[in-house]
């Protein structure tokens, strides 16, 4: 599923952030990498998607966020 149709409050794992070089290393300096546990803050319709990751409230554009891959934390 693509960050962009989470659901605030869920819980999610990073499956992978995308194909673009450059935000892959952008992401990764942020610490979001695969395997990377991060819980939705806020996601609504064009506005930054708000997500708690590492201890760090990060804000993903849209554009971003269709690009990452993430699956729902059992």
């Amino acid at each position: 599923m693509r960050l962009s149709k989470a659901v605030e409050g869920q819980k999610y794992v990073l499956i992978s952030v995308g194909r673009n070089n450059h935000f892959i290393r952008r992401a990764g300096s942020m610490g979001l990498v695969p395997d990377t546990e991060l819980q939705i803050v806020r996601n609504q319709a064009k506005m930054p998607i708000l997500l708690f990751a590492r201890d760090t409230l990060i804000a993903v554009n849209q554009k971003d966020a269709a690009e990452i891959e993430v699956k729902e934390n059992a």
